[in-house]
C-alpha cells in the first residue's frame, strides 16, 4: 500500500472515531431529552435543531470554502490571504448575528405559534447556536484544509461530549425542557469552538494578506446555497411534521415517538460516513492546485458505499436494534422501527451524493449548485403538495410516504452528483 493510501486510511480511521465519539454524545442528548422531558418537548427540540441546521447552513459554505482555499494555499502569500479572510469573515458573522436577532425579535410570536413552542427562549438559544456554528464552520474549514485532522477530530469530540454534559446538567439537575436542551447544545458548541481556536492560534497570528469581498462572496454563495439546500433535504421533514400536525392532534400523531427517532437513526448513519469525505476534500484541492492526480475520490466512494451499505442492510434486517441502542430506556420510541430501513437507505444515497459534490467543490466547480437547489425546492414543494393527503392518512402510513419521498429525492441527488462528476471526467 502506498504511503498516500496508508495516510488516507489512517486519517479516515481517526476522523471516523472522532466523529462517532462526538456523534455518540449528540445521540445520547436525544436519548436524554426524550427520556427526561417527554415526547412533546422532544418534538420541539427536534424541530428547533432542524431549523438550526437549515439556518446555519452558511456554516457549511464557510467550512467547505475555507477547507478548499487553505488546502490550495501552497505559497506563503496565499496562506496569508486565507488567514486574513478568516479574520474578516469572523467579524462579519458577528454583524450578521445582530441582524438575525432583529428579525427574530420581529417574527418570534409567529415562530412560537408555528412550532407550538412552550418557551420562546428556545428560539433565542437556537439563534445563538446558529451564530456559534458559523464561527465553528470557519475553524473547521481551516483545520480540514491544513489537514490538521487531530485538531478537527477533537473539535467534533468536544462538541458532542460537551453538549451531552451540559444538556445533562440542565435537563436532569435544573429540570430544563426544550429551551434548556438547546442551551446545553450552545455550551457544548462553545467548548468545541474554544479548542479549535486554540489549535489555530499560530495561524491567526499570520501577517495580513490580500483580501477582497467580491471574489470571496463569489465562491461562498454557491457553497452556502448548496449547503443550505442539502441541509433542507436532510432536515425539512421534522419541521414539516411539527408544523402541519394540529396541536390538538399531537397525542394521536406522536411525532416525537413515531417519526423523530427513526429520523435520528438516519442522521446518525450520515455522521458515520461523512468523515471520509472530510479527509478527501483537502487532498483533492491540494492536488488540483499542484496539477497532480489523486485517487482520493475513488477510495472515498468505495469506502462510503461499503460502510453505508452495511449499516443500511443491518437496519433493514434488524430495524428495531438501532432504536433499542439509542433509546434503550424509552421502549415507546421503538414503534418508529418500520421507518428505519427507509431512512437508512435514503441517507446512504444522500451521503454518497455529498461525496461527489465535495469532489466538485474541492476543484471549485459549481455548475451543479443550481440542480441541488432545484431538488431541494422540489422536495419541499412535494411535501407541501401532499400535505392534505398526508393529514388524512394513518400517521405511520403518512410518515412512511414522507420518508419515501425523501428517498426518491436522495436518489435523484446521488444520480445528479455522479453525472456532474462524470461530466468533468472523474
Amino acid at each position: 500500500m502506498s504511503d498516500s493510501k496508508a495516510s488516507f486510511f489512517r486519517q479516515s480511521a481517526w476522523m471516523v472515531l472522532a466523529t462517532v465519539g462526538g456523534g455518540v454524545g449528540m445521540v445520547l442528548v436525544h436519548t436524554l431529552v426524550r427520556g427526561r422531558c417527554g415526547a412533546e418537548p422532544y418534538a420541539e427540540f427536534k424541530a428547533l435543531l432542524s431549523s438550526f441546521y437549515v439556518v446555519a447552513a452558511a456554516a457549511g459554505g464557510c467550512w467547505t470554502l475555507f477547507a478548499q482555499q487553505s488546502a490550495a494555499a501552497i505559497t506563503e502569500s496565499k496562506r496569508q490571504a486565507v488567514a486574513t479572510s478568516a479574520k474578516r469573515v469572523s467579524v462579519a458573522i458577528f454583524w450578521v448575528g445582530l441582524a438575525l436577532a432583529l428579525l427574530l425579535a420581529l417574527f418570534q410570536g409567529r415562530l412560537v405559534a408555528l412550532w407550538k413552542l412552550s418557551n420562546p427562549l428556545s428560539l433565542w438559544a437556537t439563534w445563538l447556536l446558529a451564530i456559534l456554528t458559523l464561527w465553528v464552520g470557519v475553524v473547521r474549514g481551516l483545520l480540514q484544509g491544513r489537514q490538521n485532522f487531530f485538531g478537527l477530530g477533537w473539535v467534533s469530540i468536544l462538541d458532542g461530549i460537551g453538549r451531552l454534559g451540559w444538556v445533562g446538567l440542565i435537563v436532569v439537575v435544573f429540570g430544563g425542557l426544550a429551551a434548556g436542551a438547546v442551551t446545553g447544545a450552545v455550551l457544548g458548541c462553545i467548548a468545541g469552538l474554544g479548542v479549535g481556536i486554540w489549535v489555530l492560534r499560530d495561524f491567526f497570528k499570520t501577517p495580513p494578506g490580500d483580501f477582497a469581498w467580491r471574489p470571496w462572496l463569489t465562491a461562498f454563495l454557491p457553497l452556502a446555497l448548496s449547503a443550505g439546500s442539502l441541509q433542507l433535504i436532510q432536515q425539512l421533514d421534522n419541521m414539516f411534521w411539527q408544523a402541519i400536525v394540529p396541536k390538538d392532534a399531537l397525542d394521536h400523531w406522536k411525532v416525537g415517538a413515531r417519526f423523530s427517532p427513526a429520523q435520528t437513526v438516519g442522521f446518525g448513519i450520515t455522521q458515520f460516513m461523512v468523515p471520509l469525505a472530510l479527509v478527501m476534500l483537502p487532498r483533492i484541492a491540494k492536488s488540483a492546485a499542484r496539477g497532480e492526480t489523486t485517487d482520493a475520490l475513488r477510495l472515498t466512494v468505495l469506502c462510503t458505499a461499503a460502510m453505508g451499505g452495511l449499516a443500511a442492510i443491518g437496519c433493514t434486517l434488524f430495524p428495531v436494534l438501532p432504536l433499542q441502542v439509542m433509546f434503550f430506556k424509552t421502549p415507546d420510541l421503538w414503534q418508529a422501527a418500520p421507518l428505519v430501513p427507509w431512512f437508512a437507505w435514503a441517507m446512504v444515497c444522500y451521503t454518497l451524493a455529498n461525496v461527489f459534490y465535495s469532489d466538485l467543490f474541492a476543484r471549485a466547480r459549481f455548475a451543479c449548485v443550481p440542480w441541488i437547489v432545484v431538488l431541494a425546492a422540489g422536495y419541499a414543494g412535494t411535501l407541501w403538495f401532499l400535505k392534505p393527503r398526508l393529514l388524512q392518512m394513518d400517521p405511520m402510513a403518512a410518515y412512511r410516504l414522507g420518508v419515501q419521498v425523501l428517498g426518491g429525492f436522495c436518489v435523484a441527488l446521488l444520480l445528479s452528483g455522479y453525472w456532474f462528476s462524470r461530466r468533468h471526467g472523474r
